[in-house]
């Protein structure tokens, strides 16, 4: 369920952006504040709701989170490290850019968690390999950033020039 809500999401996300009057407006106001202003749109309004909208699904992510982890204060500061690396990674300002990043920091970090024990294992022992195993796996997101980096400081997908 939570991977539909997320897809549904990201996509109901893209189509506002994207294809709608009021997405053009928040790309236009992302850009170039001052030219909004100038056209007669409250920019100072449109931002709220912006943000009112991101508050929103903090919530929606809080609420589809909570029956797998317990619900405390502070829950989703673990995920904000990794959210960096995945706007790093896909370029900032590229929603596309994010959504490809965030499938391979995920497809990474799931792959290094079921296949670096039973490689670790065939070097270490078995409680060393399943202590460093995950330990290895976070670290490959961020060799993956590192390298992404040198060779594309702007991200995979960086947003269209300006």
């Amino acid at each position: 369920m939570i991977i539909v809500v997320a897809l549904a999401v990201a996509a109901l996300l893209y189509l506002v952006v994207m294809r709608t009057r009021v997405g053009m407006l928040i790309r236009a106001g992302a850009s170039n504040r001052e030219m909004i202003g100038a056209l007669g749109i409250n920019i100072k309004l449109l931002f709220t709701l912006v943000f009112g909208l991101g508050a929103a699904l903090a919530g929606l992510a809080g609420l589809m989170q909570a029956p797998i982890l317990t619900v405390q204060i502070g829950m989703g500061e673990n995920i904000l490290i990794l959210a960096f690396v995945i706007i790093v990674i896909g370029g900032i300002g590229s929603i596309r850019g994010a959504f490809m990043a965030a499938l391979f920091v995920g497809i990474i970090d799931t792959m290094g968690r079921a296949f670096l024990p039973d490689l670790l294992r065939k070097v270490l022992s078995g409680a060393a390999a399943s202590t460093a195993a995950p330990a290895l796996s976070s670290m490959l997101i961020y060799l993956l950033m590192a390298t992404i980096l040198v060779m594309r400081p702007e991200g995979l997908f960086p947003a269209a020039k300006r």
